[in-house]
């Protein structure tokens, strides 16, 4: 039986390539688009995953690579994923700021699901699972930009499921809550900062939150992913699932 093929955007770090692991055992075909190997550059040496290199930011560049990667009507699914933006208040956040987190994120999900309409199509099936945040439902403190844009990928995301679902596109979303990345240490580093303690106390207050006692790991989020890419998934559209130890307070 032929492996079904999978994009990833941003797996080469973090969540990103705890998904590249996870699909590589659920034996998925992967291409990922990142700007760097990363940790997963022993799948790409060893031919398992295809690698492009892109800044998903620049816009001319994605294009130039969505370019290069879609040249068939082969693909089953997408994995829309990218790191978040960098902290900060309303105050402190400019136009700039906005404008390269909408760019990595949404336009830049908008361009790979839209280069996949004719491939979804033809073939009559399909997965799409952006990996968004918990803070599209609950803003949290200090962080203006990301919360601003997981607000407007979620309303994007619920708008596509429509729109894909009437091509058997299945379009859900994966909402990790704290979880042990790069990108958690550095929302502590800031945060605990600002508030003049120590990353220790900041990382325990965070801790205490969380129903389950402590935070998530990549791999967790990434089966998340698996079952939706899965054909066990297959009457669950337009559904964003938080995987966050039951932080979330609201159902």
């Amino acid at each position: 039986m032929k492996k079904r093929k999978i994009i990833v955007c941003g797996g080469s770090k973090g969540i990103g390539a705890a998904c590249i692991r996870d699909l590589l055992e659920k034996q998925f075909e992967l291409v990922c688009i990142s700007r760097t190997e990363g940790e997963i550059s022993s799948f790409i040496k060893s031919g398992e995953v295809r690698f492009y290199a892109c800044n998903l930011a620049n816009k001319e560049e994605r294009l130039d690579v969505i370019s290069k990667v879609i040249t068939n009507n082969d693909y089953w699914g997408l994995v829309n994923n990218a790191s978040g933006p960098a902290t900060g208040s309303i105050v402190n956040s400019n136009t700039e700021d906005y404008t390269t987190a909408f760019e990595t994120h949404l336009f830049a999900s908008n361009d790979w699901t839209q280069a996949l309409y004719e491939n979804f199509k033809k073939n009559g099936e399909g997965r799409i699972v952006n990996i968004i945040s918990v803070t599209a439902k609950v803003p949290l403190e200090n962080m203006a930009v990301s919360n601003t844009l997981r607000g407007a990928i979620l309303n994007w995301s619920k708008t596509l499921s429509k729109e894909y679902g009437k091509l058997n596109v299945n379009v859900n979303n994966v909402l990790p809550g704290y979880t042990e990345t790069g990108r958690l240490l550095e929302v502590i580093s800031s945060a605990s900062d600002k508030k003049k303690i120590s990353t220790d106390e900041y990382k325990k207050s965070l801790i205490d939150q969380i129903p389950l006692n402590r935070f998530g790991q990549p791999s967790e989020i990434a089966k998340v992913v698996s079952f939706l890419m899965s054909s066990d998934a297959s009457y669950i559209n337009g559904a964003s699932i938080p995987v966050d130890g039951g932080w979330t307070v609201c159902p």
